[in-house]
């Protein structure tokens, strides 16, 4: 379940360097409306491990693909597209995988509206690849 609200945050563009100060806060007030101690030592150590796991998902599941539709960028999709191996780039348009969760870069972008990335996406995976060995073209990896 943590996980999935990571990958989450990773969709949302959260950056895990405002959990630290969110925390605090949330600590805080708690200790200020909540005087006892033990109480307050579990709400904190509680929420602690909420952060380190959500961090965690965070920096696992955040990839170049992941960063360039948040950012909604054609362009820094297509950069980020260049560097996956021929063999890889629908799962990297398809898949992140953090723990035992996932989610689909691409039915993020669909469900958030994103439709130029989205457009990008499909003509990318769509494009009938070669190498020496194999041909890529990643319909089949859709549905």
């Amino acid at each position: 379940e943590m996980s999935a609200l990571g990958l989450k945050h990773v969709g949302f563009g959260i950056p895990t360097d405002l959990f630290t100060p969110f925390i605090t806060a949330c600590i805080q007030v708690f200790r200020k409306f909540c005087p006892k101690d033990q109480a307050s030592e579990a709400f904190e150590w509680a929420l602690i491990l909420v952060g380190v796991v959500l961090v965690r998902a965070i920096k696992e599941g955040s990839t170049v693909v992941m960063t360039a539709i948040n950012a909604n960028n054609v362009k820094a999709l297509q950069k980020a597209l260049a560097a996956a191996p021929r063999g890889e780039r629908a799962t990297w348009l398809l898949h992140i995988q953090v723990g035992d969760q996932f989610i689909s870069p691409f039915v993020w972008a669909l469900e958030n509206g994103s439709e130029t990335i989205c457009r990008a996406m499909l003509k990318d995976l769509l494009i009938i690849r070669a190498d020496r060995a194999k041909y890529y073209y990643g319909a089949e990896d859709l549905f």
